[in-house]
């Protein structure tokens, strides 16, 4: 679910149509400190220069936010056929998402000298978009949440601008219970996305004996690591593998010799069966983050070598 709302663009005069969509740089400069989200800027063939001076246009969406504090961000769209911005907020967002995008659509519209149009036909002004009840759709978006979580999903996945965060049934009803559940919820969601550790890529690998598929992820030495507690096929694999066709799960103990810098040194400590790691794995070495991952610390060279023994 989400909500979005649309800002037609600028026209052009003398009957010239409408004006180019802005660049992502001109995009972000409407409001101090945004920055755009799920963008690999450490891809070699990365150009941020190139990037930057780019149309909005160009892209399906961007996810726009303020780094520290947003928790899913904003998505921001130019809809060529309408010739209009989109600004779309995830249901449920967080607080401080909702009065940022709200902050973004007042900027947007007073740089277009043009309406706010929300999804519902009602139209806001650069002053009267502040008149949005987004408590009620944080609320609508937990009462969603906590229906799935009464029926058979066991566990529901917020995605949010670094990581996802999985709302168990537990603690669904630690946050309804708490004073405000908005802002309970939002802090949970928040803290999630910068916490100070690795989040671990999954890999894919086929047997070369049965053709099966084995799932993979690595644990290095002194890395704070979030790793899944029972794996599963993450949202960014989920298009080309289900959980079913994953027939097992491994993890590779990564150990450093000498200049940890020195991306050469790394070595391969030991490969476990992913069950038998977590039940090896000293209860006082990790922490539940939420209903699916955990916080692993980062563990010396000889506690991954005890790990491996």
């Amino acid at each position: 679910m989400s909500v979005e709302f649309r800002v037609k663009n600028k026209k052009r005069p003398l009957f010239m149509g409408y004006s180019d969509a802005m660049s992502v740089s001109k995009a972000l400069d409407l409001l101090p400190d945004l920055s755009v989200f799920g963008i690999d800027e450490s891809a070699e063939d990365f150009d941020e220069r190139a990037f930057l001076k780019s149309p909005l246009s160009e892209y399906e969406c961007l996810i726009l936010g303020v780094r520290g504090k947003s928790g899913r961000g904003m998505e921001l769209r130019y809809d060529e056929e309408q010739q209009s911005y989109a600004v779309r907020v995830n249901t449920p967002a967080t607080i401080f998402d909702w009065v940022l995008a709200i902050s973004y659509l007042q900027a947007l519209s007073k740089q277009l000298g043009s309406e706010i149009a929300g999804e519902d036909g009602e139209i806001y002004t650069h002053d009267t978009i502040e008149e949005f009840d987004y408590e009620r759709d944080i609320a609508a978006g937990l009462h969603s949440i906590d229906q799935h979580l009464s029926g058979d999903t066991e566990v529901n996945f917020c995605y949010g601008v670094e990581r996802p965060f999985a709302i168990n049934r537990a603690i669904m009803d630690e946050i309804l219970a708490s004073y405000n559940p908005a802002a309970e919820f939002s802090k949970r969601l928040t803290e999630m996305q910068y916490l100070d550790a690795y989040s671990a890529h999954q890999r894919f690998y086929r047997n070369g004996n049965d053709g099966t598929i084995m799932g993979s992820c690595a644990l290095t030495q002194d890395l704070p690591t979030i790793l899944p507690y029972k794996p599963f096929v993450e949202w960014q694999n989920a298009e080309m593998l289900k959980n079913s066709d994953v027939a097992r799960w491994q993890i590779a103990l990564i150990g450093i010799e000498g200049d940890e810098n020195d991306a050469g040194n790394y070595r391969a400590i030991a490969e476990l069966e992913y069950g038998e790691f977590i039940a090896r794995l000293p209860k006082q070495n990790y922490r539940f983050i939420d209903a699916s991952y955990i916080l692993v610390d980062g563990l010396s060279a000889e506690q991954l070598k005890a790990l491996a023994s």
